[in-house]
């Protein structure tokens, strides 16, 4: 069971990370979960102390499950909104009338507009960097898993 759990941790590591960024499946790390999940159900409990911790045991496993799909959901997304429209839309408004607001001191509207249009740009990045979850700036990592392996050694 150990040895299936870091065939899967190496699994994720190494390549499932860059195909969730990438968007493509993850077929050979589902392959390496059926696996682990395979090995927790194939676990025959030989005396009273397994046959106590054999439940705690399949609750692991179903918590690991459950964190799996929440992890390849966003990847697996295929209809939802795509906020990026509604953001550039915003932006395209937002300028728009803030451009041709009749300002009293051209200063202080060239500063409103400078202003403006910087935090529509960092509001961008933030949001194209977040559409993402698997690269990025802000990014959720491998290095857990990483460990994982590490650790067992």
């Amino acid at each position: 069971m150990v040895r299936a759990v870091k065939i899967y941790a190496r699994g994720v590591a190494e390549t499932e990370w860059r195909a969730l960024s990438a968007g493509e499946a993850t077929d050979k790390t589902d392959k390496l979960f059926t696996a682990v999940i395979s090995r927790v159900t194939d676990v025959k409990p030989e005396d009273e102390t397994e046959r106590i911790l054999y439940p705690r045991l399949l609750d692991i496993a179903n918590q690991a499950s459950s964190h799996r799909d929440e992890r390849l959901f966003p990847q697996r997304r295929e209809n939802a909104a795509d906020p990026s429209g509604i953001c550039h839309a915003y932006r395209v408004y937002d300028s728009f009338l803030l451009f041709f607001y009749p300002f009293r001191n051209l200063a202080l509207g060239l500063v409103a507009v400078a202003i403006t249009t910087m935090l529509l740009f960092f509001a961008n990045f933030v949001l194209t960097d977040l559409d993402n979850p698997f690269e990025g700036t802000w990014n959720v990592g491998s290095e857990p898993f990483a460990e994982l392996v590490t650790r067992f050694r």
